[in-house]
Parts: C-alpha cells; sequence; structure tokens
C-alpha cells in the first residue's frame, strides 16, 4: 500500500479495527495516534492523514490536502464479463494502470451465469479499485459500469474515443504493437474467454474498431487486457 486512501465517509466516521487499512498502518507502518500517513482522498486530492486516535476499535484521522493527484489516463475499456474471481484481479490491475473507465459487458459467448452473479448485480467493485489505486500511488478511481451486451455497451460509448480497436486472436493477423496510436481518447474491447462472435465483431467495425491481435499466443482475458492497455498507454506517451 503505497496510498493509503480515504473516502469522505471514512474521514468523518474513522476505520473499523478490522479493515485491512488499519491493520497495514499498524502492524507494516507501525504507526499512531500523532502519526502521519501519506494519503489521498477519492476526490483526487493528495496530502498527510494524521492519525488523530485508537481506541481499540476506530482509528480516526485529521486529513491536510497538499496537491491534486493526476488524471486518469484517457483509456476506456469495454470487457466480456470475466469469471467473478477473475475481476477483483483485472479490475485491480486496471485501477493501477490508471484507465479512466471500464464497462463490463454482456457478451455472445460469455457465461450468462456470471451477469446473475451478486458482484455484478450489485455493482460492488470499489474495493479493487482501490487497492489497484493504492499501489499506483494516486487515489483516482475508474469508473465502472455494467451492461448486459455489447450491444448497449457500445450505446453507452456513444461517439468518445476517436481511437477504437478491438481484439481478436484468429480473425487478424496484424499486432496492436506494430500500430501507430497518437490520439487519445482510446477504446480498447476484448472479449471474455471465448472471445467475440462475428456477429460481434462486424458491430464493432461498424462503430470505428480496427481488428487487431496481440501476437500469436492466445491470453486469458485478464493478461489480455493488461497487456492492450500497457500497449495503448505506451502507444500514448504514459509508460
Amino acid at each position: 500500500m503505497n496510498l493509503l486512501i480515504l473516502s469522505d465517509e471514512e474521514l468523518a466516521d474513522g476505520l473499523p479495527r478490522h479493515d485491512r487499512r488499519v491493520e497495514h498502518v499498524r502492524k507494516i507502518l507501525k504507526k499512531g495516534p500523532g502519526d502521519p500517513v501519506h494519503a489521498g482522498t477519492t476526490d483526487g486530492t493528495i496530502g498527510t492523514a494524521t492519525i488523530l486516535s485508537f481506541d481499540g476499535k476506530t482509528m480516526r484521522f485529521a486529513y491536510s490536502p497538499e496537491r491534486e493527484a493526476p488524471p486518469l489516463r484517457p483509456v476506456t475499456l469495454v470487457l466480456g464479463f470475466p469469471r467473478p474471481i477473475q475481476a477483483d484481479r483485472i479490475l485491480r490491475e486496471l485501477a493501477s494502470l490508471g484507465v479512466e473507465r471500464i464497462f463490463l459487458c454482456g457478451s455472445d459467448l460469455g457465461e450468462k451465469s456470471y451477469l446473475d452473479s451478486g458482484r455484478y448485480r450489485d455493482g460492488d467493485f470499489r474495493r479493487p479499485l482501490v487497492e489497484g489505486a493504492e499501489q499506483a500511488g494516486n487515489p483516482r478511481l475508474p469508473g465502472v459500469a455494467t451492461f448486459p451486451s455489447l450491444d448497449s455497451a457500445l450505446e453507452a460509448l456513444g461517439s468518445s474515443c476517436p481511437a477504437r480497436i478491438a481484439f481478436d486472436p484468429h480473425r487478424e493477423r496484424s499486432a496492436f504493437g506494430a500500430m501507430t496510436l497518437d490520439s487519445a481518447p482510446v477504446a480498447l474491447a476484448i472479449g471474455s474467454e471465448r472471445g467475440w462472435t462475428g456477429r460481434e465483431l462486424g458491430l464493432l467495425e461498424a462503430r470505428g474498431f480496427s481488428i487487431r491481435t496481440l501476437g500469436d499466443r492466445i491470453m486469458r482475458t485478464e493478461t489480455a487486457a493488461v497487456a492492450a492497455t500497457a500497449l495503448a498507454l505506451a502507444r500514448l506517451g504514459y509508460l
């Protein structure tokens, strides 16, 4: 944890003893009342949180903002619903990379039961996003939205993101790594475990996406999401 991230509610109410951040502050950082902790708030500031008290049940802080955090990267990832167990890992890594938006959508070949899982139904993605932001040392969190289909996700994308790339390991042989990318914002589209169907690829192309590969090896969704995002950020000069 390179940054303690606190919401307005947590600053007002404190953190309960069982919160992993309290454990980290106490046992890893070995901080107590009166000590400063490098911190940030989800509204986009970075500063210092001074520990006011810890009564064995709640740790309370006084926060002093010092500067604005750098903005998120102008990348939107349209991602076919991954397995719920994979979702936390993917969201954590994408938050660490600093993508601006994540659109999770159903797909023609995706497992329909994933859409009914409590995680997707409730839209409770905050913890992995915060963990990724903590690692990055930037408290800004990506926006996450869920959609029943690729069609509805692309409707929500609208005309934003002039640069658009979708990935398919079978249809195309032109690698994304060889592509010049000099405009932003960027939208990337990665299918779920079984990829996009021909119908979905046609829909993506009709919406201005070029179809590319990530090389000649077939990757897991979580690997492809991180690899494609990292390549896009490198093309845009962020890495």
